[in-house]
């Protein structure tokens, strides 16, 4: 009798869903450097240590002066002021504004005593000792053709943010406005929600990885799936972990699958998901873990896998790519991983996996779902369909040149075929 597994009862996608929402992809918060914080979510809220900026500091460029030396003036009358000297950006001034002073400011510079707004310079002229010309020397009086109230063209100290205010709360995703507001505060490094650590692992004795010389005789192909799921799992917030490949052979899945559920949150493996009686590896969840599911009713994806492995007692080996010195980050000796089985065909495991696992790596993570739009459109053929799965059939758009909605058409050529995904604007979702 054949061993060869039969899918009888397919869950529902609602099921995949909860069954994916039950397990726990939570990673561990870390602390990181700026420089690296670009697209993280800061796990913990960030008060502002100092003020910004922690003195008052002139605007632009112009004199700084006693604003009520300058009430009345005019470009009919200007107000004639000493000029005792400069202040610039970077150097603590030498100098005081008395009454009928100012002193020459760059923007940026500290405010000296005595001043109280500043005049910019296309308001003012320079005059010489006479009071109708520059000296040799420069000015020594400045004619201010305009008057300013006090804190004109000044930033007090706190104004962008007081000491001890809020400056940003957990959740909130690090863009370079975030970054420049933390660099403002002094801020080298923050808290931030950990990346899930998603190991990938490949089954099937016909895979060979891209660069390798194939054997066509042999029908191997090349592995497409653990490239495209780590570049998901990258796109998601996720950290991928490529393991090596493990072919067909139980024993290799096994320790493979073992190493990587001690060394990541969430394992990953593409083939070996079907009926067939090569397809085993639902028998190493079962036998390491907890088979929470086998079989969707999607199409593609119906040989899906949901469950748990078991953390401990792997004799871990060579790395691969992607496997760092923190691989062992996780506690080996105690817990599950979450898990779950992709199929086999690139098509199948890319729309299982955008459909049913980034939304929960993206949660895990913190991030944002991505935006994405419904359109409206005319199908350009019919297609019959009555399988009782849920249909995801990748399509194309085309815009018509009247006000009619746009054609829609299939660019489904089976789950095996890659440029479907890639000539595809879109998902259609029929109800079964």
């Amino acid at each position: 009798m054949s061993d060869r597994k039969e899918f009888r009862d397919l869950a529902t996608p609602e099921a995949a869903r909860e069954a994916i929402e039950s397990l726990d992809l939570s990673p561990t918060p870390e602390t990181v450097s700026l420089a690296d914080a670009r697209g993280r979510v800061l796990a913990e809220r960030v008060d502002a240590a100092i003020d910004v900026p922690g003195f008052d500091r002139a605007s632009m460029d112009g004199y700084a002066v006693r604003a009520r030396e300058t009430f009345g003036a005019d470009e009919a009358d200007p107000a004639e002021l000493d000029l005792v000297g400069a202040v610039h950006a970077g150097a603590a001034p030498d100098v005081t504004v008395e009454p009928g002073t100012c002193a020459e400011i760059s923007t940026g510079a500290v405010m000296p005593d005595g001043a109280d707004a500043v005049v910019m310079v296309e308001r003012t002229d320079e005059l010489g000792s006479g009071g109708d010309g520059v000296d040799d020397d420069g000015p020594s009086r400045i004619a201010v053709r305009t008057s300013v109230a006090p804190g004109d063209h000044v930033m007090t100290a706190g104004t962008d943010i007081a000491a001890g205010a809020r400056a940003l709360g957990p959740g909130t995703r690090l863009t370079p406005r975030e970054i420049g507001l933390l660099s403002a505060l002094g801020v080298d490094e923050v808290p931030v929600e950990g990346r899930p650590r998603v190991g990938i692992v490949s089954t099937g004795d016909e895979l060979v990885r891209p660069g390798e010389a194939l054997n066509p005789d042999r029908g191997e192909i090349y592995d497409v799936n653990s490239t495209t799921i780590a570049a998901g799992v990258e796109e998601a917030g996720g950290e991928p972990v490529l393991y090596p490949h493990a072919g067909d052979d139980y024993d290799e899945m096994e320790r493979l699958l073992r190493r990587a559920a001690d060394e990541c949150d969430l394992v990953l493996s593409s083939g070996s998901t079907s009926a067939s009686a090569v397809d085993v590896i639902y028998r190493v969840i079962e036998a390491r873990g907890e088979l929470l599911l086998h079989g969707v009713a999607v199409k593609p994806g119906k040989p899906m896998l949901i469950g748990r492995l078991d953390r401990g007692g792997s004799d871990g080996g060579d790395g691969d790519e992607g496997v760092g010195e923190d691989a062992a980050r996780n506690d080996a000796s105690v817990g599950e991983s979450a898990y779950v089985g992709l199929p086999g065909y690139p098509v199948s495991a890319l729309t299982i996996f955008r459909t049913f696992v980034a939304p929960a790596i993206r949660d895990a993570a913190g991030q944002p779902e991505p935006a994405t739009a419904t359109v409206e459109g005319r199908m350009g053929v019919s297609e019959r369909y009555s399988e009782g799965r849920l249909r995801l059939m990748p399509v194309g758009l085309l815009d018509l040149d009247d006000d009619a909605p746009p054609l829609v058409y299939p660019v489904d050529k089976g789950s095996g075929a890659t440029t479907s995904l890639v000539e595809a604007d879109g998902v259609v979702a029929p109800d079964p």
